[in-house]
Formats: C-alpha cells, sequence, structure tokens
C-alpha cells in the first residue's frame, strides 16, 4: 500500500469515530429549554427532600409565595453548601414573614441526606438526580464533566400564590445579611 492509500484509510477512520462520538453526544445532551422570565407561570414539580417526602410546587404556593433556589452540588461546591446553612440559619425569619424555601440540586438523596443531618438543616433540600427539574427551569450548567454532568447554575426564583414567577433574585453571597435581606424583600413583593 502506498503512503497516500494508509493515510486516506486512517482520514476515514478517524472521521468515523469522531461522526460516532458527536452523533452520541447529541444523544444524551438535553435540548435547553427557553429562560423562564419574570411575569411567566413557573413549571411545576414534585421532588423528594432530605427526609424522603414529598414536596410540590403546587402545594407549596397554597401556603404563599415561594423562592426555589437552586444550587450545584452540596457534595463539591463549597459555595452551595455555605449558601445552604445560611437559608437554613435564616429559615425561621423568612417563614415569619410569610415566605418559603426549597432549595434543588442534583445530589442523589443519600448525598444531601448526609450533609444535611450532619449539619442540621431544616430548610428542604430536594433531589433532581435526573435533572428534569433543573432543565425546565433551564437552570442546567452549561459545563462540566463527569460528575458535575447534570447540575445546575446558581439561581433563584420567586414565585407568587398563582404559580407565576415575580422575580429571580441573584443571591450572590453568603456572608453578612444582604442575600437574606434580598430574598425577604422579594418574598414580600410577591406575597403582595
Amino acid at each position: 500500500m502506498t503512503r497516500s492509500i494508509v493515510f486516506q484509510i486512517l482520514r476515514s477512520a478517524v472521521l468515523t469515530v469522531l461522526l460516532a462520538a458527536s452523533a452520541k453526544a447529541a444523544e444524551v445532551a438535553p435540548a435547553q429549554a427557553k429562560e423562564i422570565v419574570v411575569g411567566e407561570r413557573a413549571p411545576l414539580f414534585t421532588l423528594k427532600d432530605q427526609n424522603d417526602r414529598k414536596v410540590s410546587l403546587a402545594a407549596l404556593v397554597q401556603k404563599g409565595p415561594v423562592a426555589v433556589v437552586f444550587i450545584r452540588s452540596l457534595a463539591w461546591c463549597t459555595y452551595c453548601q455555605l449558601q445552604t446553612v445560611q437559608l437554613s440559619e435564616n429559615l425561621a425569619e423568612i417563614e415569619a414573614g410569610g415566605g418559603q424555601v426549597v432549595m434543588i440540586c442534583y445530589d442523589s438523596p443519600e448525598t444531601i441526606k448526609r450533609f444535611t443531618q450532619r449539619r442540621n438543616i431544616q430548610v428542604p433540600v430536594l433531589s433532581d438526580t435526573g435533572s428534569k427539574t433543573i432543565d425546565a427551569y433551564a437552570m442546567r450548567a452549561l459545563t462540566g464533566t463527569g460528575d458535575q454532568t447534570g447540575s445546575a447554575r446558581h439561581g433563584t426564583f420567586v414565585i407568587d400564590k398563582s404559580g407565576v414567577v415575580r422575580s429571580k433574585p441573584y443571591l450572590t453571597s453568603f456572608e453578612g445579611r444582604s442575600a437574606i435581606d434580598t430574598l425577604m424583600s422579594a418574598l414580600k413583593e410577591a406575597g403582595k
């Protein structure tokens, strides 16, 4: 065989492998949902919390405005861990103001339970292992490989009693009062 024929055979083989890998990646990559904007109806969900209880958005909004807080992972995201502790420490104050908080991540129920028991977390942390709710809210992180595939981006949706997104405050700090005050203000506004 000449070098030119060997080169053509190798090039064909490489192209075939690349096309197969590309097709496989297209199969598993979910279509990115349309961003949910303020004023739109929030997608409904029912997920289990750290105590193996089903939590549904439909039931929550009947009690008042809800902050749905997406976090990446309690297993490997330090910011997420600190934010979860902060929200739990301030949960009584948030609830006294008429609001509710739930957190959603793609972690397994076991991972969530281990973290929440160890840190005595009272805020409901919901497991979305298939990332269906994360995808419904267009919150899937576009980067990340391996164990990070399917994780959410950080984000918060404040939903009123009628199930409409009233605001999307970005809680940028787990220190001090600014993130809690911003969240409480958004929940209070959604309760009007």
